[in-house]
């Protein structure tokens, strides 16, 4: 078989509280190499890993340690002095104090009025700098809006409530991650430092290039792809440095669809999960987000096409897994000529 004629691998699940209903797997993790996607291939989750983010900080919430409402300057104190551009589309404007307290519902729902990735972190690795680093750079960073007033998706929000994660519960991320979700949920492959073993059934990320018709092969992200994923020195990326297989992610997935627990252990509430997939951006943003999720399924998509969707209704789960990068071969449908009237 042609290089060209094969398709990157895809998972697909339905999950209930009852465990894995519908599942089906195909296509290839690696196709140089000739291996085929499997149920422990290791896979790059990108963005679905805000909903773990989110879901611990909640966690934290549901213990009376923190609330939404708390001003992140209250954990974090370097917060307490930030500032805004007056125009965001003039790097000349004025920059002037904030007004309205940041908040971690703000973070949450990408209303903090920080970009994507402040300037600094544009083109560089974000993995070899701590979370703690990471924040006061943040804090220092200039502001697009006023809190709470615009939507902007910012993985650099959610890197703050990782980092106040550490602060509130006075453990590393990746080790609170560990301990509170993915070792009592039996989560062996999930993580964000991957082993060598590991390593060895990673699938790579692949997009389709239409002046080859061939499919190209890719890393991560530039601010995840230069230390080596299993390097000492590499630290969490909270918004988008998550790695997982099918098999862990369906247990998670499990876990959300039977409302908050699992095997008789308890995570979290069912009333909080409904929190964190509802509207959370005000009414005069149209656009709607919840903490960590969208709205009206509990569930986030990533970079390369990875997707978690819960029902909360119907106590069902879906995933969609695959390491994709734009569309597929078939979706490039050239446009038929438009006839104009005489």
């Amino acid at each position: 078989m042609n290089c060209d004629e094969r398709l990157p691998g895809v998972i697909t699940a339905t999950i209930t509280p009852d465990g894995i209903k519908e599942f089906s797997i195909s296509g290839y993790a690696d196709m140089e190499n000739n291996r085929l996607m499997a149920d422990d291939t290791l896979l790059w989750m990108a963005s679905t890993g805000k909903v773990f983010t989110s879901l611990a900080f909640m966690m934290l919430v549901e213990e009376k340690r923190v609330t939404l409402d708390t001003q992140v300057a209250d954990i974090l104190p370097h917060f307490r002095n930030l500032y805004r551009t007056t125009d965001p589309n003039n790097p000349a404007a004025d920059i002037v104090p904030i007004k309205t307290p940041l908040t971690f519902r703000h973070l949450l729902s990408h209303t903090s009025g920080l970009i994507w990735l402040p300037g600094f972190f544009q083109n560089r690795e974000l993995t070899y700098i701590s979370l703690e680093t990471q924040s006061h750079l943040y804090a220092a960073s200039v502001f697009q809006s006023e809190p709470g007033t615009k939507y902007q998706y910012s993985n650099a929000g959610i890197n703050i409530v990782g980092r106040a994660i550490e602060v509130i519960s006075g453990e590393k991320y990746e080790d609170f991650m560990a301990n509170r979700l993915f070792k009592p949920l039996n989560m062996v492959d999930t993580g964000y430092h991957p082993t060598d073993e590991q390593l060895m059934r990673i699938a790579r990320g692949y997009e389709y290039s239409l002046e080859t018709s061939s499919w190209i092969s890719h890393k991560c992200t530039t601010q995840m792809s230069i230390l080596p994923y299993n390097s000492a020195n590499r630290n969490a990326e909270c918004g988008g440095g998550l790695f997982s297989t099918a098999k862990d992610m369906a247990n998670f997935a499990q876990m959300l669809a039977n409302g908050g627990s699992l095997n008789g252990r308890y995570y979290i509430s069912e009333k909080t999960l409904r929190e964190m997939c509802r509207k959370q951006t005000a009414p005069t943003i149209e656009t709607p987000y919840g903490l960590g999720s969208s709205v009206g399924f509990l569930g986030h998509g990533g970079a390369w096409s990875t997707s978690l969707k819960v029902d909360l209704d119907k106590k069902e789960a879906t995933l969609y897994l695959v390491q994709k990068i734009g569309k597929w071969p078939n979706d490039y449908i050239k446009e038929e000529p438009k006839v104009v009237g005489n």
